[in-house]
């Protein structure tokens, strides 16, 4: 089930996180000082193309009002850049068309030809950093004079690609990964959506997992819903989530916490027997503790969702901010001195201890 192209944004209010970006160029349709090119910047999956393509129907749309800044998606034109049925919005992949001929051929020349229905005829350039220094010094002098009803939005992945010329002639912004929040909020909707029951725990693992980027979690939540017609819990997920260590390390810390050092040495038996790389799990520990003193001392920790910074800050209610520094000290020491050990498991096990028995 492919749910980021059955829920692809269509309107502003759809797009996830990216509120400084949403505001600004809804401003800018509603008050009419729109500006003749664009840089779309950020890491992928987070929106940057359908932020595009909403601009562009937002600028055509013909139902809009003035003052008002969405596309109507109902009107000849919303509906012609939606189907891809007008020769006024051209979209190009810069991965694939790096040369100046293509450059030429598709934008200049279509630049050049008069608007065939729409009020404005756009250019998408997804991936512009790809464009080779010719095209960039042709696409350059177009930017500089562009012709009349003509915009140019250029996206990518790595904007130190892109020559000063041309980000200095365009309006810049700046897109980021997706809030945990936002995301999580964004995956509970399309499961009530598609009239299906998830568990939060679910939820918050695949927010953790997509580490911001948005369409690889509704990729992953699409995957899940298709396990079962009814409700996804955390043990039927589990077929499909990659593999994490982070149930063991939570109940490892729980354990910790408790001072229950026979408890928390059974963990490391689990991990040896699973096969899991003790290397990968010590630090896998430090970055849980690591969250912990960040959300221990007020702080932001990662990509972590409301309902897990929760369930953690309850985990650690007792615990002191010195305690979780010592706790790292004790596997950041067991992690140093693990290539001198025959038994991987003797460092961890160690490490284990002192922590229990309150020795740094």
């Amino acid at each position: 089930m492919s749910l980021y192209r059955k829920y692809r944004p269509q309107t502003f209010a759809d797009v996830v996180g990216q509120e400084h970006i949403k505001q600004t160029l809804q401003n800018e349709i509603a008050h009419e000082k729109t500006v003749h090119a664009y840089v779309f910047s950020g890491p992928r999956a987070v929106g940057k193309t359908s932020s595009a393509r909403i601009f562009v129907r937002a600028l055509n749309c013909t139902k809009r009002k003035q003052g008002e800044s969405e596309p109507c998606n109902t009107c000849d034109a919303c509906l012609a850049l939606l189907h891809s049925t007008t020769l006024d919005m051209i979209e190009i992949d810069a991965a694939s068309h790096t040369g100046v001929d293509n450059v030429r051929e598709n934008i200049i020349a279509a630049a050049r030809v008069g608007n065939t229905q729409l009020a404005w005829k756009a250019f998408i350039i997804d991936e512009v950093h790809m464009l080779s220094t010719p095209a960039f010094n042709a696409l350059l002098k177009l930017i500089e004079e562009p012709p009349a009803s003509v915009v140019f939005i250029l996206a990518t992945t790595e904007l130190h690609k892109v020559p000063a010329t041309i980000i200095s002639r365009c309006q810049r912004f700046d897109f980021k990964k997706i809030p945990p929040e936002a995301m999580a909020l964004r995956l509970k909707m399309l499961a009530k959506q598609e009239k299906r029951d998830i568990e939060d725990d679910v939820i918050d693992e695949v927010v953790r997992l997509a580490d911001g980027y948005q369409r690889d979690a509704e990729s992953l939540l699409g995957q899940l819903l298709s396990l079962d017609p009814k409700k996804i819990t955390m043990e039927k997920a589990s077929i499909l989530l990659p593999r994490s260590n982070h149930a063991l390390i939570k109940e490892l810390v729980g354990l910790l916490t408790e001072k229950n050092a026979p408890g928390a040495l059974s963990i490391v038996d689990r991990v040896i027997d699973d096969g899991v790389n003790v290397e990968v799990f010590l630090d896998d520990v430090m970055t849980f503790l690591h969250e912990l003193l960040l959300l221990k001392s007020g702080g932001a920790a990662g990509n972590i969702s409301p309902h897990e910074q929760e369930i953690r800050m309850a985990l650690v209610q007792g615990v002191t901010s010195e305690n979780l520094m010592a706790g790292i000290e004790c596997f950041l020491s067991a992690q140093r001195n693990l290539s001198w050990y025959s038994l991987p498991e003797l460092p961890l096990q160690g490490a284990i201890i002192r922590c229990t028995l309150g020795e740094t």
